[in-house]
C-alpha cells in the first residue's frame, strides 16, 4: 500500500503501480471531485469486471452537481464560486457516500488544474482527506484531458455495448476542447500524449459567445437568466421561432429526443455525412466555398461578421493552425452600437440605442455571431487533419468535440457540413452528450480511472494547479 504514495521524481508523474494484465481486470470504484470553475461536482463510477452482469462496462452509482449562482455578476465571480465550493462539496460527498453501499473505493480522482487556484484546492484538500481517511490513493486529474475521454466514458456507459468492443473512440483521434476558458485542437495519440496542434492567441470560443450573448440578447432575457451560460442563450434565442422574442428551449439538443427516453446518456457517433444529413433540417446553411466567397457575405442590415484570419488565409506566423475571436466579438460590438449601411457595409458615426435593434435583427446577429466563430473551429480541424495526413502519424479514427461549447448543436452541424465539403464526409464525428458537455465529476471519474488503470497515482503531497499544459500531462508544472 505504501508504494502508492511514493513521492514524485523531479517533475514527472511515475508509475506507482503495475498495469494491470488483460483478462485479469478487477472491478474499480472510485470518488470523483471537481471544483476547478463554478462547478461543484461529485460521482461515483464502477468499471465491471469480465464476468459481471455488465462486463468491463461503466456504471455512475452517483452524479450531482451544484453550480454556484453569478446570474447578478454578468458572469463567473471568483469569490461566489469559491464560496459555493465551500458550502455545497461536503454536503455532495456526504450525499454520495451511501451509494458506495458500504464499500470503499480503489482511490480518489480529483481535479488537480487547470482552473481557479483557490477553487481547485478545496477540491484537492477534500479529495486529500478522503483517500486518508479510506488509506486509498489518490489520483490528480488534468481537467481538459478528462473533457477529451469524456467520449470514452459516455461509450462505456452503454448497456448495450459488448463487452468484446474496446472502448470508443479508440486512439489516436482529434479533439477540439472548446468552452469559455479554452480553445484547442488536440491530437489525442494515447491516454497520456495529448499534443496540442493550435489555441487562440486571444480569448476562448465560449468567452466570445458569452459577449456576443451580452450584447445582442434582448435586455428582457439577460434580466430573466438563469446562472450564467449565456452561449446556450444565444443558441436558443438565435433559433427560436418568430416572432417570440424569448431564449426558451425550442431548438432540442443532439440526441435530446433520445435523452429523454432513458437515463443512460447517448454519444452521438456518425460519419460526418450521415450527422449532416440527419441534422440538416434544422439549419438553413451552406459552407462557402472559399475565402472570397465568405467575404462577400454581407446580412440585410449592411453589417458582416467575417471569419477570424480570413485575410490572412492561415493563423499567425509561427502558427498557421492558430485560432482568434477577439476581433469577432469586436465587430458583433460595432453593429450593436452603429447603424450600417445596407449598400455600402459600412458604419455610421451616430450611434443607436437598444430600441433601435429589432427582434430579427438582433437574431441574425446571434446566427452570424456563431457561424463565423464555428466555421472558424471548422477550418482549423480540416486544416489539423491535413496537417496530420502528410505526417508519419497514425490515421485518426475521429474527430471528438469536447467542453461547454460542444453542446452547441449549431456548431456540430457546421463542423459535419465543413468536413463533408472538404474531403472528410467518412471520418466519424462523436459528440458526448449536452449533459456531459460542461465541467462534471463523471468526466473526472472516468479519466481518473484510465490513469489508474494505466498505473498512474499521486502523492498526498500534490498541489493545485492553475495553469497546467495538456502536453505537460506526466510532467507537471511546479506553481
Amino acid at each position: 500500500m505504501r508504494a502508492l504514495f511514493v513521492a514524485r521524481i523531479g517533475c514527472l508523474r511515475p508509475r506507482v503501480r503495475p498495469v494491470a494484465r488483460p483478462g485479469l481486470r478487477r472491478p474499480l470504484l472510485t470518488l470523483a471531485i471537481e471544483t476547478s470553475c463554478d462547478d461543484t461536482s461529485v460521482a461515483i463510477l464502477e468499471r465491471h469486471e469480465p464476468d459481471s452482469p455488465r462486463p468491463g462496462r461503466a456504471e455512475l452509482h452517483f452524479h450531482k452537481k451544484v453550480t454556484s449562482d453569478n446570474a447578478k455578476f454578468g458572469g463567473v465571480y471568483p469569490l461566489v464560486a469559491l464560496q459555493s465550493h465551500q458550502e455545497n462539496l461536503a454536503l455532495l460527498v456526504s450525499e454520495a457516500i451511501p451509494h458506495l453501499r458500504g464499500r470503499t473505493p480503489d482511490f480518489v480522482s480529483v481535479t488537480r488544474g487547470p482552473g481557479m487556484r483557490s477553487n481547485l484546492f478545496t477540491g484537492v484538500d477534500t479529495a486529500k482527506g478522503l483517500a486518508v481517511a479510506w488509506q486509498k490513493p489518490l489520483v490528480g486529474v488534468h481537467h481538459m484531458q478528462a473533457h477529451a475521454l469524456t467520449p470514452r466514458l459516455v461509450h462505456a456507459l452503454q448497456p448495450d455495448t459488448p463487452a468484446v468492443e474496446p472502448v470508443q473512440p479508440e486512439f489516436p483521434f482529434l479533439s477540439v476542447l472548446a468552452s469559455g476558458g479554452h480553445t484547442l485542437l488536440i491530437h489525442s495519440a494515447s491516454l497520456t500524449q495529448h499534443d496540442i496542434m493550435a489555441s487562440t492567441v486571444d480569448i476562448a470560443v465560449g468567452d466570445h459567445l458569452d459577449k456576443a450573448a451580452r450584447m445582442v440578447l434582448p435586455p428582457s432575457i439577460l434580466d430573466n437568466a438563469e446562472g450564467t451560460m449565456y452561449g446556450a442563450l444565444l443558441e436558443r434565442f438565435a433559433f427560436s421561432p418568430e416572432p417570440h422574442a424569448t431564449a426558451q428551449k425550442s431548438v432540442p439538443e443532439a440526441s435530446e429526443d433520445r435523452q429523454k427516453q432513458t437515463s443512460t446518456p447517448r454519444l452521438e457517433d456518425n460519419t460526418a455525412n450521415r450527422y449532416r444529413d440527419v441534422y440538416s433540417r434544422r439549419y438553413d446553411y451552406e459552407v462557402p466555398k472559399n475565402l472570397e466567397e465568405d467575404a462577400m457575405r454581407r446580412s440585410k442590415w449592411g453589417w458582416s461578421f467575417r471569419q477570424p484570419f480570413a485575410r490572412t488565409r492561415s493563423g499567425v506566423k509561427n502558427n498557421p493552425l492558430a485560432m482568434s475571436f477577439s476581433g469577432l466579438s469586436a465587430a458583433v460590438e460595432r453593429a450593436v452600437q452603429y447603424q450600417y449601411d445596407p449598400a455600402t457595409g459600412k458604419p455610421s458615426k451616430a450611434q443607436r440605442l437598444p430600441q433601435d435593434i429589432s427582434i430579427t435583427e438582433r437574431k441574425d446577429m446571434a446566427r452570424e455571431a456563431m457561424r463565423a466563430a464555428f466555421e472558424h473551429i471548422a477550418s482549423r480541424v480540416v486544416a489539423g487533419l491535413k496537417e496530420l495526413s502528410r505526417g508519419q502519424s497514425t490515421p485518426v479514427n475521429a474527430v471528438v468535440m469536447a467542453g461547454g461549447v460542444a453542446a452547441n448543436t449549431f456548431l456540430r452541424y457546421i463542423l459535419a457540413s465543413t468536413l463533408c465539403a472538404h474531403g472528410y464526409s467518412d471520418i466519424r464525428v462523436v459528440f458526448p452528450p449536452p449533459s456531459f458537455c460542461t465541467d462534471n465529476a463523471a468526466m473526472i471519474a472516468w479519466a481518473g480511472l484510465e490513469m489508474y488503470e494505466a498505473g498512474y497515482a499521486d502523492p498526498l503531497s500534490i498541489r493545485a494547479i492553475r495553469q497546467w499544459p495538456l502536453d505537460q500531462l506526466l510532467s507537471p508544472p511546479q506553481e
